[in-house]
């Protein structure tokens, strides 16, 4: 097991705002390890996102990651991207926590109880287009 992508995936669940996050197996439990299928799920208000039937818990917490980073929106405004190759923000796993390639400010989500969906999108709306200044120099920057 990797420890540090299933820190980093339990990392990102609770800053995505869930109320909470597991990662377990299902199977027989006096059974062959390699026969275990592990899952790892995310809980909002109302919903829950889950990665499972994976042979490990390191590749049900990164299957996990992905899910809640794919089609996400960064702090900067950006549409996450996880490869060099399509447009948004670049996040990278570093070490034992998730990154994203801008510099932004994170965002406060005042008035909201955790997993809060409707009060994550009102403090999303607060941002900026192209996100805060220091972010927009940033992009400049990275430009060829």
């Amino acid at each position: 097991m990797n420890d540090d992508i299933v820190t980093a995936c339990a990392d990102l669940v609770g800053r995505a705002g869930a109320a909470g996050f597991e990662i377990g197996y299902a199977g027989d439990e006096h059974g062959p390890v390699e026969e275990a299928r592990w899952y790892a799920v995310a809980t909002y208000q109302g919903a829950r996102i889950i990665a499972d039937e994976h042979r490990s818990p390191t590749a049900a917490a990164l299957a996990l990651a992905e899910r809640l980073l794919d089609g996400a929106t960064c702090r900067c405004t950006q549409p996450v991207s996880l490869s060099d190759d399509r447009p948004g923000c670049r996040w990278r796993l570093v070490g034992a926590r998730w990154e994203p390639g801008c510099d932004a400010a994170p965002v406060t989500v005042p008035g909201g109880r955790r997993g809060d969906m409707a009060a994550i999108k009102r403090a999303m709306g607060q941002v900026p287009p192209g996100g805060n200044r220091a972010s927009r120099r940033a992009a400049r920057r990275r430009r060829p």
